[in-house]
């Protein structure tokens, strides 16, 4: 596969990635919410608030996926490994952390409201891990970029 057929696939995946943000944040999750304070009228209260910090959840990760489509332009450019690459790999990292963070903090708000239930409990548990591997994995791409982008510099000095 050539690397402008590789990078056309990947944000290809990046713009199906937008869709489902899109689609959860504006249809499934206000739904999912109302239903929630409907079913269960003594946390209704807790509709909107759960609402922002859905939205503000998914704004990170579209965020990530935005960085995500400038680095893989950059792969369709035979520009792989350059610093802007290595900086936005570090943004991405920074992301899926904050986000990471902000699942671990519902998590606790919510069993403090005695409001968590064991199914969310266990969704937020596995966006934890996964942030917590997206901010692992983006971290060393980045330094290993970093590197790559060094070494590619010193050889283009190189007679």
């Amino acid at each position: 596969m050539k690397q402008k057929e590789l990078s056309r696939w990947l944000r290809a995946v990046v713009a199906v990635g937008w869709g489902l943000c899109a689609l959860l944040a504006f249809v499934v999750g206000p739904l999912l919410a109302q239903e929630c304070a409907l079913g269960e009228p003594r946390l209704a209260w807790l509709e909107w608030p759960c609402l922002g910090v859905l939205w503000l959840g998914i704004g990170l990760v579209a965020a990530a996926l935005g960085f995500a489509w400038k680095i893989f332009a950059e792969i369709g450019r035979d520009n792989s490994f350059c610093m802007e690459n290595a900086r936005r790999l570090r943004a991405i990292s920074i992301l899926a952390l904050a986000d990471t963070l902000l699942c671990a903090v519902v998590m606790l708000a919510l069993l403090f409201l005695r409001a968590l239930h064991p199914g969310l409990f266990l969704l937020l548990l596995l966006i934890s891990a996964v942030g917590a591997g997206i901010t692992i994995a983006s971290a060393a791409l980045s330094h290993l970029t970093v590197k790559a982008a060094q070494m590619q510099d010193e050889n283009d000095l190189t007679i």
